[in-house]
């Protein structure tokens, strides 16, 4: 017989790394094609961006709240619109290979990822969880 709640819980585990990795990547996308045009970590910052990626990534693996991934999910909605209203965003997307356009993209797909993993970790942590039965009723 297997554990059916030890298996939920280990499912929703799944979703909130998987959040945390796409968190991650976001923030190498965002900071590395900086960095590697300036061939220097200082020198490469281009804002608070990757920070925040990676703070929030911290703050949903280490608070076990069942809304935290839900921070995520909202932090991946504004950068998502805010890079894809920014002309100069979309241009580097659009633009020559090298490694602006892998960076734009790995950060959108990594916000994206984020976005749907942090929504599957809410919905999996809401579905599991089970309405008690009064007492005296049956």
């Amino acid at each position: 017989m297997t554990d059916e709640r030890g298996s939920r819980t280990g499912q929703r585990r799944m979703w909130v790394v998987s959040s945390c990795i796409a968190l991650v990547l976001a923030a190498v996308g965002d900071a590395g094609p900086e960095i590697v045009e300036s061939r220097s970590l200082v020198a490469g910052y281009d804002g608070p961006g990757p920070l925040i990626c990676l703070g929030v990534a911290v703050l949903v693996a280490a608070v076990r709240w069942r809304f935290v991934p839900l921070v995520a999910v909202a932090m991946s909605a504004l950068f998502l619109v805010g890079g894809l209203a920014d002309a100069e965003f979309r241009n580097r997307l659009t633009g020559p290979v090298g490694a602006g356009f892998a960076g734009g993209w790995l950060q959108m797909l990594g916000f994206a990822a984020a976005f749907v993993c942090g929504l599957a970790a809410v919905r999996w942590h809401a579905k599991r969880r089970r309405p008690r039965q009064l007492r005296g009723r049956r």
